[in-house]
């Protein structure tokens, strides 16, 4: 290997390090600005060996469907204040679940009685996962 393709490759790296850097970031603000606002079991899982649309998940869930949406607001109000903006908005029925897709980090926030009956934890259960705590 030349000179010029070692540089080349390492430039490669260090982009694609950046990237996961950006990723995981905005996995971890998510995840702070839920705990920020009381919600409970905040799990952050590591899909980027799994899926190819996303690299990461952040669940979390509430007593109420009021308090879903005081997370969500508080969640959408700190990611914008880092520059990340959500492709889409996703509120179920009644606001039982909430998802947040900011394309790399999708964020779901439940009811408690809604996070027990969809189990997203489970259905990813071979993915790496990190209950946040700070």
């Amino acid at each position: 290997m030349n000179r010029e393709d070692s540089t080349a490759r390492q430039q490669v790296e260090e982009t694609q390090n950046e990237g996961l850097s950006l990723t995981r970031h905005m996995a971890e603000t998510a995840a702070r600005a839920a705990t920020d606002m009381f919600a409970r079991d905040v799990v952050i899982i590591d899909l980027r060996e799994i899926l190819s649309y996303t690299d990461y998940f952040v669940v979390a869930s509430a007593e109420t469907d009021r308090q879903t949406r005081r997370i969500v607001e508080e969640i959408l109000d700190k990611m914008r204040e880092e520059g990340y903006k959500p492709r889409t908005r996703r509120v179920d029925e009644g606001s039982v679940w909430i998802s947040l897709d900011f394309l790399d980090v999708v964020v779901h926030i439940f009811t408690d009685e809604a996070r027990d009956y969809y189990r997203l934890e489970s259905l990813w259960r071979a993915a790496p996962q990190e209950h946040w705590e700070e």
